[in-house]
């Protein structure tokens, strides 16, 4: 196993294992006695919770292993149908590393030596890129890990709000350990809702207009569709 290989998997054991510390630490160390313990109350707030981070493990599973789409070896484009040429030459996109060419959308990976079906980026929080195959498993992941963000930060507000309460009316303190969790807790929730939010808000944009993130960069500067003898702008 080369070292991009280790690496890669060591990234993914790493979300993996701050998911699990993320959501459990929280529960065990914080939620379970602030909810009050094992209760009808409990199981209604917390059980939603569970369901979104399964969800999570399941679809960040799916965006690792599924193969974002390749090209099939030798494929040559068919005549007289769409496909996208180079603007300069109006010739048929070809890839000098794979020595094939590329359909419509396709765009080889350096990270992953290979060309990919309507590749959208490779991202290394996955190990893999998000393209034709995979990236309605990338979006359901980045959906539920910002939903799951959003509703512990709500929980672990209201215990940081009944603890100042304790602590201002009866000088109550909380123990060392919570205070710990709690406070790890909130800045990594909050992280997690800033960045994961602003990535979710660009890709609902990408979705509506039909863009991926690498045409969203080389938008008006490569390509175009040949269709039939004539030449349109490609800006999808």
């Amino acid at each position: 196993m080369t070292w991009h290989e280790t690496k890669g998997q060591l990234v993914v054991a790493s979300v993996c294992l701050l998911t699990t510390f993320i959501a459990y630490t929280s529960q065990i160390f914080v939620l379970w006695d602030f909810l009050g313990g094992a209760n009808t109350k409990t199981l209604l707030i917390l059980i939603p919770f569970n369901i979104f981070v399964i969800f999570i493990y399941i679809n960040y599973a799916l965006v690792c292993l599924t193969d974002p789409g390749g090209v099939p070896d030798n494929w040559i484009p068919v005549a007289e149908a769409h496909m996208e040429v180079k603007r300069s030459t109006h010739e048929p996109r070809y890839c000098k590393t794979c020595n094939n060419y590329k359909p419509p959308r396709t765009h080889h990976c350096s990270t992953c030596g290979r060309c990919v079906l309507k590749m959208d980026h490779h991202c290394p929080w996955i190990n893999n890129c998000v393209g034709y195959h995979n990236y309605g498993h990338f979006i359901r992941f980045i959906t539920f890990t910002e939903i799951s963000a959003i509703y512990l930060f709500v929980l672990l507000g209201c215990r940081l709000a009944q603890m100042i309460r304790d602590l201002e009316l009866h000088n109550v303190r909380p123990s060392t350990t919570e205070t710990a969790f709690l406070s790890i807790n909130l800045l990594l929730s909050f992280a997690a809702i800033v960045t994961v939010g602003i990535l979710s808000g660009y890709h609902v944009y990408c979705l509506v207009t039909n863009t991926t993130t690498i045409e969203g960069w080389e938008k008006g500067t490569a390509l175009t569709i040949k269709s039939f003898g004539r030449i349109h702008d490609a800006s999808i």
